[in-house]
């Protein structure tokens, strides 16, 4: 009678481990035949395997549910050639079948996230498609041999028209979560959506689009985060008054904005190591901001990131900056850097007389346009 107890538990364990929930994931994998799955947590890779014929399972419980990068690898090709997407998994079936570089993926599952995160991209698609395409066309383009033995000439012209193409194509990013929300009002991607996406360049219409998260998206970690930061983001919109600067001037003075008397001010956040940053100090350098006309009313300020006072004044005499340059020396920890959200720099903003913000985050080829069209109306 004991062996049978014995027995029936050991059935019972059995059982219970078949019936386990568990992650289930067929791919299909088109033109790669073989080569790898891997499946990635916050740059993690946590599950990885192997294609053949096309084919690729993974059969195994998940431990939590949430947002997956997943890459397609094929052996055949370079490294730079995978498909990455992104899945929400949770314990339950999936089937994937991978299309073309650039294309999300056709999933089938239950999970009621995955089919909002599927409805997204294919908004996404339908919306920014032919634009996706014609921007990953230039970029393979401009890596050929073929653009190599181009002239400079034509190859500046390739750069500029695919860089037109990438400023249209993140004008569209709050467009097309916009149509998305409309269409799917009850859902928590969107949030998700924003959260990974560069909303400071755009925060006036982010800050719009938050306010139609359910509740729901709003409560998830990705909507707490997208809250956050539009909270610090808004009081960057334009007539906004624009945060204070702390730092002396490279002659040891504090810094005071009063003594900036112009109607428009460029307000420069940069390091002495950035090749961007050296570049567009040659523009300002050469007049290629702003006209000759508008000159006397335009002004700049440069706010440095340096830590090291000696290599700031250093590029300051090498590159013969001739307007105020402002340091506090405290590096990314300075209170300009989490004041004015800066995130990159180069980083530019446009501001008035009265250190009201124009333009937040302006890319610095759009200046002289607006600086024109603000002493137009003012």
């Amino acid at each position: 009678m004991k062996h049978f107890y014995i027995l029936a538990a050991l059935v019972l364990l059995v059982c219970a481990c078949d019936t386990q929930p568990k992650l289930s994931l067929s791919f299909k994998t088109g033109t790669v035949k073989n080569g790898t799955i891997t499946l990635s947590m916050a740059n993690e890779t946590l599950i990885s395997q192997p294609i053949k014929d096309g084919t690729a399972t993974i059969d195994k419980p998940l431990e939590k549910p949430g947002y997956y990068t997943i890459a397609v690898i094929d052996s055949d090709k370079p490294l730079n050639t995978k498909q990455t997407f992104e899945l929400y998994l949770e314990n339950g079936a999936y089937t994937i079948e991978t299309k073309s570089a650039g294309l999300y993926p056709s999933v089938t599952s239950a999970s009621k996230i995955q089919q909002q995160l599927s409805d997204y991209y294919k908004t996404e698609n339908a919306m920014a498609g032919s634009l996706n395409n014609a921007i990953n066309s230039g970029l393979n383009f401009l890596e050929s041999s073929e653009a190599r033995n181009q002239s400079a000439k034509e190859r500046s012209a390739l750069i500029n028209k695919t860089r037109g193409y990438q400023v249209q194509r993140r004008e569209l990013e709050p467009k097309i979560l916009d149509a998305y929300i409309a269409k799917h009002p009850n859902n928590v991607v969107a949030a998700h959506i924003m959260a990974q996406q560069y909303m400071d360049e755009f925060p006036a219409e982010y800050n719009k689009l938050a306010a139609k998260l359910t509740d729901e998206a709003k409560k998830t970690d990705d909507g707490l985060k997208v809250t956050d930061k539009l909270s610090v983001l808004v009081k960057l919109l334009p007539g906004a008054d624009a945060p204070a600067i702390s730092g002396v001037t490279s002659d040891g003075k504090p810094f005071n904005r009063k003594s900036i008397k112009f109607k428009a001010i460029l307000v420069e956040f940069w390091v002495s190591n950035s090749k961007a940053s050296e570049m567009n100090h040659s523009r300002i350098l050469n007049g290629l901001i702003i006209g000759d006309r508008d000159k006397h009313k335009f002004g700049v300020v440069s706010v440095s990131t340096d830590t090291d006072e000696k290599v700031w004044k250093q590029t300051i005499k090498q590159s013969n900056l001739n307007w105020p340059q402002v340091a506090d020396l405290k590096g990314n920890a300075s209170p300009n850097v989490s004041n004015w959200k800066i995130s990159q720099v180069p980083t530019y903003f446009l501001v008035d007389a009265n250190w009201k913000i124009i333009k937040p985050n302006i890319d610095i080829l759009d200046v002289d346009d607006v600086v024109h069209e603000y002493f137009n109306k003012h």
